[in-house]
């Protein structure tokens, strides 16, 4: 039997792991567990059939050269969203805030554009986390934390779009 469980739980605590690592023990199974979306899920491969996690929202690696020259690995998953400030791009990673001279042009063509959208010319928004969108922002929501960016009458309906067929993805 070849089958991947990916999306077991959203909000993956250790006591739940442990549970279900137990679990899969007792019926021995033969199985490898990965987190994937920053953690926050789990991917459990059964009977050695290890794969990748397929979700959108786990996709590779990006090295970016940071405005102080160094260089930084960024996982697309990681990233909350992007926004042009003082003409610089600053990455929203995990409570952290890395600035690139890279353009948002750069941005867009390098990240999934299943999981990143524009809801203004400023800002490139990882779909994952996205909690609401109105006509004038747009909610997002990661590991407990709050933001939010502006949207723009002329992107925010194919940002909309771009939410909901994502989220069709996902079920």
């Amino acid at each position: 039997m070849d089958l991947t469980v990916c999306d077991v739980k959203e909000m993956i605590d250790s006591e739940f792991e442990a549970k279900l690592i137990g679990i899969l023990k007792e019926n021995g199974l033969d199985f490898e567990i990965t987190r994937c979306c920053s953690g926050n899920r789990l991917c459990i491969d059964l009977n050695g059939n290890t794969k990748t996690c397929d979700r959108t929202c786990c996709t590779s690696d990006i090295i970016v050269q940071t405005s102080t020259k160094d260089a930084v690995r960024i996982r697309q998953c990681d990233i909350i969203y992007i926004a042009i400030e003082n003409r610089k791009s600053a990455v929203y990673v995990d409570g952290k805030r890395i600035e690139t001279n890279y353009s948002l042009d750069y941005w867009k063509k390098s990240l999934n554009p299943k999981i990143f959208a524009q809801p203004h010319s400023s800002f490139l928004v990882n779909l994952c986390y996205v909690e609401e969108i109105t006509k004038d922002f747009v909610k997002i929501k990661h590991k407990g934390k709050d933001y939010s960016v502006y949207t723009s009458s002329r992107k925010v309906n194919s940002f909309k779009n771009a939410f909901l067929n994502l989220n069709n993805a996902h079920t």
